[in-house]
């Protein structure tokens, strides 16, 4: 609803400072608004983002575009000034801010302000945004991570501790599927599903549309070389959808909340997913910690839009490799046991494209999207490990390189990571660059992180939610 509100969202608080002599545009909110747009749909870029919808659109739409340019005009933000500068095309043909830009004679900087961060953390709704290349869409690694107190409902989808990446502005492992219409299938069972995003299922299942289905962001560090942030879903896999707009909606569909359908109640006592980006390479590592009372299958989602992918099961790894127009990622996925896995290219329910048919009268479905399963042998512990390497399609990479004592060499970086169900969860990170002292440690407990003679400690930053 961002840009049906926009209209709103510029012309009331004009309308109340004009009345009252009071700036209403100085609210916190419309102070780091700018800084939002350029994180979370970057120019030249998809969005990041998680919500209904959020697939739509290759670059940011002209009346987000010319809202950027409203609030550097109105607040001199640097931000929005560069952002509105690099999508300038594309606010030419916006027509609901046009008069202002005709009546407006101020300028305002367009330069991106020096110190930007690679990471961003949006505490109230739980997501994390992380870039390599903030200035360079064409070479950017953009990641997105949420794990939201506000659960699942409404607009949101079922995809606490899951993850986007894109590179060069497109999307490479994403969030699958077409946000249709509330009451259908394929919204129910697919893309609003947690087996429709990139992140687990305890025994098939996935977590409810419901605000009890929560995550939380426990810990984050945004460093000169490494960013990194904590989610804990341990209270996402909370049974069926009870909200009764979702149950109406399920009878409206005809389908039952039932294991076999991917709902129901988990064994699941924890899931901590710890996410980081190594710079300036854009390196990613996943590291899940995951419990249950009793043992369980668990699946490992990957999804791809644009293109599928590549598998290959090598001895130590599974390895995927997903591409865009002009990227590739490999994905190097390390586990505590044997791996069964599975790639297909169909919906759980098949994405309809109900509003317009065909001179025959029938309906077309949508193009499918690529979906990679790994599943493990039932156990109460288990742990996954995800080296993701993102570079151009010109330039391939080498697979990690294992060294004696299992430790493993990628980039500029030796990583020693515990994917044992035995021993504390673990892992330990530095650089290999000349003149760098760069690490990072856990051991179950307080992250460490040591960055050129300056060492910080992370523990939980938020209690835990009892909702």
């Amino acid at each position: 609803y961002f840009n049906a509100n926009l209209e709103t969202l510029h012309y009331m608080p004009m309308l109340f400072s004009y009345v009252t002599g009071t700036d209403f545009l100085q609210h916190p909110w419309y102070k780091s608004a700018g800084r939002s747009l350029v994180y979370t749909w970057p120019p030249h870029s998809k969005s990041s983002g998680f919500g209904d919808g959020s697939e739509q659109g290759d670059e940011p739409a002209r009346q987000r575009v010319a809202f950027a340019d409203f609030l550097a005009r109105e607040l001199n933000d640097s931000y929005a000034g560069w952002y509105a500068s690099e999508c300038d095309d594309t606010m030419q043909g916006d027509r609901l801010f046009r008069l202002y830009r005709m009546c407006s004679t101020r300028r305002y900087d367009t330069s991106l302000p020096a110190d930007a961060a690679k990471m961003v953390w949006y505490e109230d709704t739980g997501e994390v945004t992380m870039h390599s290349c903030l200035t360079d869409t064409e070479k950017d690694v953009n990641l997105s991570f949420r794990s939201s107190t506000f659960g699942s409902g409404s607009h949101t989808t079922s995809s606490q501790n899951a993850f986007n990446l894109l590179f060069k502005g497109k999307e490479i492992y994403r969030s699958s599927g077409y946000y249709l219409n509330f009451n259908d299938a394929h919204n129910l069972m697919s893309y609003r599903h947690s087996r429709a995003h990139n992140t687990i299922l305890v025994n098939g299942i996935g977590q409810p549309y419901s605000t009890r289905g929560y995550g939380n962001i426990m810990r984050t560090l945004e460093g000169a070389h490494i960013t990194y942030c904590l989610g804990d879903a341990s209270k996402a896999y909370c049974g069926i959808s009870d909200d009764p707009m979702w149950v109406q909606a399920f009878e409206r569909a005809g389908i039952t909340q039932t294991p076999e359908n991917g709902f129901g109640e988990t064994p699941l006592t924890k899931y901590r997913r710890h996410v980081l980006m190594l710079h300036p390479e854009g390196i990613v590592l996943i590291y899940d910690e995951l419990e249950a009372d009793e043992p369980v299958t668990w699946d490992y989602l990957l999804h791809t839009v644009i293109h599928p992918m590549n598998v290959t099961k090598k001895d130590k790894f599974v390895h995927i490799q997903a591409t865009n127009k002009n990227g590739a990622s490999d994905a190097y996925l390390f586990s505590s046991g044997t791996l069964k896995t599975d790639t297909t290219s169909q919906f759980f329910a098949p994405a309809v494209n109900w509003l317009r048919a065909d001179a025959k009268g029938q309906f077309a479905a949508y193009p499918n999207h690529w979906h990679f399963t790994a599943t493990s042998e039932k156990q109460k512990t288990y742990r996954f490990a995800t080296i993701i390497n993102t570079h151009l399609l010109s330039r391939p990479v080498a697979d990690p390189e294992i060294l004696p004592d299992g430790r493993i060499k990628v980039g500029s970086w030796i990583i020693k990571v515990n994917v044992s169900a035995e021993g504390a969860p673990s892992f330990f990170i530095r650089s290999t660059r000349k003149g760098e002292d760069v690490n990072i440690t856990y051991k179950g407990g307080a992250t460490i992180v040591r960055e050129d003679g300056y060492e910080t400690t992370l523990v939980d930053k938020r209690p835990e939610l009892e909702i």
